[in-house]
């Protein structure tokens, strides 16, 4: 019986969940997740000559990144819209493939809600099928953070 315990742990696979606040009301943070030239800033891709996005916002809808690994090497993310509530809900699948990262399908869960101050943003990602994922939505929403803050 351990033994058969053991393995089902095994096979269930983590989800990653994020909440942070920014201090911006909805509409700013929904824009960031449904723009090209944000998505770009935010996911760290400044810079990589090969960045491509291409996004249908609306579910049913398809969107295609090609996106820059630090090491230098290119990597598909692809999926469709699954909800589209502007301002508050944005769920999507992610399937990544190419480079040297790990390559599964999942699912994305974008809620926001308006805080004091500003929106709370919760992101799961179900499930968490490449271990340098929250490594990486980290850095992604510390420069969501950032692309975000009031300009003077």
């Amino acid at each position: 019986m351990e033994k058969t315990l053991a393995m089902e742990k095994t096979l269930v696979q983590e989800s990653l969940v994020l909440v942070r606040t920014f201090t911006v009301v909805p509409k700013k943070v929904w824009r960031a997740w449904i723009k090209p030239d944000a998505l770009r800033i935010w996911f760290g891709q400044s810079g990589a000559a090969g960045w491509k996005a291409e996004l249908d916002v609306r579910v049913g809808g398809r969107y295609h990144l090609v996106m820059q690994h630090p090491r230098g090497s290119y990597y598909d993310v692809r999926g469709e819209y699954r909800e589209v509530v502007p301002d508050r809900r944005l769920v999507f699948t992610w399937e990544q493939r190419g480079s040297d990262l790990a390559e599964g399908q999942a699912l994305v869960s974008v809620e926001l809600r308006p805080a004091a101050g500003g929106t709370e943003l919760r992101f799961t990602l179900e499930p968490m099928f490449d271990p340098t994922s929250r490594a990486a939505w980290e850095g992604d929403f510390r420069r969501l953070e950032r692309l975000l803050q009031p300009k003077d």
